[in-house]
């Protein structure tokens, strides 16, 4: 007596074990194969969409809020050793001098227009007092970050 026996109708293997008929389909995918494609699919978007998204915007956000914490920086510097503190921006650089250090923008940003803000001891700005940095992207978009007269305070736009 024969337990099992294997036929083939319509492309699928039917199965028939002790009176029950068991319907196999033999024309899916395995899990294996689903997973490799879904893999190999995001090592392409990840490789591949960022040379589409246009990130200047999000570079030049970044370098605002750079310029902007380095500015207090160096005036709480300023206050803290009972110094005047410098910081300095030319005019198409991409990079700035906050006491000593060199400090670099994104990529894709730069200077617009420079400026040189002094800190006294008690934050006041000595120099560059209502003044203002501007950084601009390759695509043109600016933001400008300007330092208050006799407050020191930071504000960009």
């Amino acid at each position: 007596m024969r337990d099992s026996e294997n036929t083939k109708v319509g492309g699928m293997r039917v199965l028939a074990q002790n009176n029950f008929q068991v319907v196999a389909d033999t024309r899916g995918f395995t899990l294996v194969e689903i997973i490799m494609v879904v893999v190999l699919i995001s090592i392409l978007a990840v490789s591949v969409v960022p040379k589409f998204v246009d990130t200047s915007a999000i570079s030049l956000q970044g370098g605002a809020a750079m310029v902007r914490a380095d500015i207090r920086y160096t005036q709480e510097l300023a206050m803290s050793t009972h110094a005047p503190k410098t910081i300095t921006f030319t005019t198409n650089d991409t990079y700035y001098t906050v006491v000593s250090q060199t400090m670099n923008l994104p990529s894709r940003v730069s200077i617009s227009s420079g400026a040189t803000f002094t800190f006294n001891s008690l934050g006041e700005p000595t120099a560059g007092g209502g003044s203002s940095v501007q950084i601009t992207t390759v695509g043109g978009s600016t933001k400008t970050i300007t330092v208050e007269s006799y407050t020191g305070r930071v504000s960009s736009s």
